[in-house]
């Protein structure tokens, strides 16, 4: 019994030693504990500086603007915040030099016999202008998109928060379950 006190003094020392190092690290940094909005905004800052600085970052804000535009026009709606992710890169299809040969030659050898040979020799480049570092692109697809979240004011009235949706998916082409609108919060 007096063992099970002693290690149950020790771990409230501990305990306790751990919570002052914590509260003494935050004053000792010159700063209190974040709010969760605050590691939010700061995240999502980071996050937004990343992104942008890439062509699927690039893609994914150009895309947001567009949405955004588009819905503010719609009625009831007012303020609007939307967010785009896409679950693939971009899909770039260059032209290609295909050439293939092929050769076949027969041996006959001393006993008579015959041995037959086929060679084929494919040769598949990128094809590269003169001059340009940059091969000739044939086809580029957008990339797929993973997901869409809209935040608007309106979004608490059932018919608005329909009409965004509905929005969004005609615009996007997606199934309706990568899709979702809610309310934006007040602060």
């Amino acid at each position: 019994m007096k063992l099970m006190k002693l290690i149950s003094s020790d771990k409230l020392l501990i305990s306790l030693v751990a919570l002052i190092a914590v509260g003494m690290s935050f004053i000792y940094l010159g700063k209190g504990p974040e709010t969760p909005a605050q590691s939010i905004q700061a995240n999502s800052a980071a996050t937004a500086v990343s992104t942008t600085n890439t062509k699927i970052g690039a893609l994914e804000k150009e895309l947001e603007n567009k949405l955004q535009a588009n819905i503010l026009q719609m009625e009831g709606v007012g303020k609007v915040q939307v967010s785009v992710s896409f679950a693939t890169g971009l899909k770039n299809e260059y032209a290609r030099n295909e050439n293939v040969t092929k050769r076949t030659s027969k041996e006959t050898d001393k006993t008579g016999g015959t041995r037959e040979t086929t060679e084929v020799t494919e040769n598949n480049q990128v094809v590269m202008p003169n001059g340009l570092s940059q091969p000739v692109m044939v086809m580029e697809d957008r990339p797929e998109v993973a997901g869409v979240l809209v935040i608007a004011e309106g979004a608490r009235d059932p018919k608005v928060r329909e009409g965004i949706h509905t929005a969004v998916q005609t615009l996007l082409n997606i199934p309706s379950a990568r899709i979702t609108v809610v309310p934006m919060g007040g602060t």
